[in-house]
């Protein structure tokens, strides 16, 4: 049974930990899911707007664990201005005539800076390559754009910043001589593409060695046997003779431990209660005979006596 001081014990830790868990959840957002944004960058002379998302992980990772962070970029429409006037703005497209046999390269370069990574800031450089699912004529929005992936594995808690930097577009043809048409640099490097990412610090389980937890379990058969015989013999001296036999037998079986063989006995079990009843018979009958012997004797003085 387990004691009510550890029931309340458990019972206000799980008050506790649940009320921590509750001000977390409010207090510190999970910053690792998925960041959408349009980005302008100047690839050699015109300004192409971008929609960049950076995708990270659904959940907190911890120190020591290998983050996978996606880099996606779709070409968005142009729009004027701010303060309003015409549209300078550009689409990117497709250079040439695209097949699915080209291969469409994609060389970036982020930023990666926070705590978990010793406060330093590291540059990355992922690459990837795609082919067109159908073809594409010259002058088509640009696509696909290759989605990159960026590795980084924090050696501490904190909060890690991923910033999506510029690009380098690459077309290679089947066969042919790889071409550079987009060499893009972040327009406004404040508007760049960001992504949060909270490292949390495992939750570390202690020992609950202030609960008390007994089990017990108990099985006690008592068996007693009481033989008592009384033989008073009066003669004409006044003679009395008494013969008391008294014989306790008495066997306590105890339950089997858990861990025992199931064999019908146990680890704590005594001698066999058979040999305690047959030596209590023993007695018996050994206290009947004597008393018979006694009593055939007592008898014959009486008669030698009376003659």
């Amino acid at each position: 049974m387990t004691t009510t001081t550890g029931r309340h014990r458990s019972a206000a830790r799980a008050a506790v930990a649940g009320a921590v868990t509750l001000i977390g959840l409010i207090a510190i957002p999970v910053l690792a899911a998925d960041t959408t944004t349009p980005v302008r960058y100047t690839c050699g002379g015109p300004t192409y707007p971008l929609t960049v998302v950076l995708d990270g992980p659904d959940t907190n990772p911890e120190p020591s664990d290998t983050i996978t962070v996606l880099w996606r970029m779709t070409p968005a429409s142009p729009s004027s201005p701010p303060g309003g006037g015409a549209v300078t703005e550009s689409l990117m497209t497709a250079p040439v005539d695209l097949a699915t046999s080209h291969a469409i390269i994609v060389d970036g370069l982020a930023t990666i800076s926070g705590p978990p990574l010793a406060g330093i800031t590291v540059t990355a450089s992922p690459s990837a390559s795609d082919e067109p699912a159908n073809s594409v004529t010259q002058g088509a929005t640009m696509s696909p754009i290759p989605e990159m992936t960026i590795l980084l594995t924090p050696s501490a808690a904190g909060t890690l910043g991923v910033v999506a930097g510029g690009f380098n577009l690459k077309i290679s043809p089947s066969g042919g001589a790889v071409s550079t048409p987009y060499i893009c640099t972040l327009a406004n490097p404040a508007s760049a593409a960001t992504l949060a990412i909270v490292v949390a610090t495992s939750a570390s389980s202690s020992d609950d060695t202030d609960d008390t937890t007994t089990a017990t379990a108990t099985s006690t058969v008592f068996e007693t046997e009481t033989v008592m015989e009384t033989e008073t013999v009066t003669s004409t001296v006044d003679t009395t003779n008494t013969s008391t036999v008294s014989v306790t037998n008495t066997a306590q079986v105890g339950l089997t431990p858990v861990g025992g063989a199931q064999t019908g006995g146990g680890g704590t079990m005594g001698p066999d209660g058979r040999l305690i009843t047959l030596l209590g018979t023993a007695l018996i009958l050994a206290a009947v005979f004597g008393g018979l012997v006694l009593r055939q004797r007592l008898s014959r003085g009486s008669d030698a006596r009376d003659v």
